[in-house]
């Protein structure tokens, strides 16, 4: 007998997520992934760039002054590189992403908790505009990401089981 395809996931055996077969779903996808390249691969700017620059930056989205500290600095660096790396991650995967759809499945629920995790965050400090004026576009990358990345792979597994049930 054999198993229809929608069963074979490792989490969820009924959710077997796939790479869109249509390429409007294909392109939606692909779009979400250059949306995350673009928005964590960003980051690498503050890898780069040299102290001064990097605290005006963070200055420039509402901190205040942060005076020189060498953890501080050597923080900045390990989070803006790792932060980057998505992005890299995530241009490659936009390039082929049957090479990397392990990666592609986890980067709906990956940009999905990092957006509630700021959303929440955002609510309990509270932040404001006027306090950092970016985050709000923060969230709602996140939350479009998730969404852009996410659609098109579950719109295809309950496709997939469709045509499985239709056999």
């Amino acid at each position: 007998m054999e198993i229809p395809v929608y069963q074979t996931g490792i989490f969820a055996p009924h959710l077997l997520i796939m790479l869109p077969t249509e390429r409007i779903w294909l392109n939606i996808l692909r779009l979400g992934l250059l949306l995350s390249a673009c928005g964590w691969g960003i980051s690498f700017i503050f890898t780069f760039s040299t102290w001064n620059s990097a605290a005006g930056q963070l200055q420039d989205m509402g901190a205040d002054r942060i005076a020189y500290d060498p953890l501080l600095n050597y923080w900045l660096r390990m989070a803006s590189s790792t932060f980057g790396c998505i992005g890299i991650g995530s241009a490659l995967a936009c390039l082929r992403p049957a090479s990397f759809f392990g990666f592609i499945r986890l980067l709906g629920p990956f940009h999905l908790i990092v957006g509630t995790t700021l959303a929440i965050s955002a609510y309990r400090i509270p932040l404001t505009p006027s306090l950092h004026p970016t985050f709000i576009p923060d969230i709602v990358f996140c939350f479009l990401a998730a969404f852009l990345i996410q659609t098109p792979l579950i719109r295809e597994s309950r496709m997939a089981k469709k045509r499985d049930q239709a056999k």
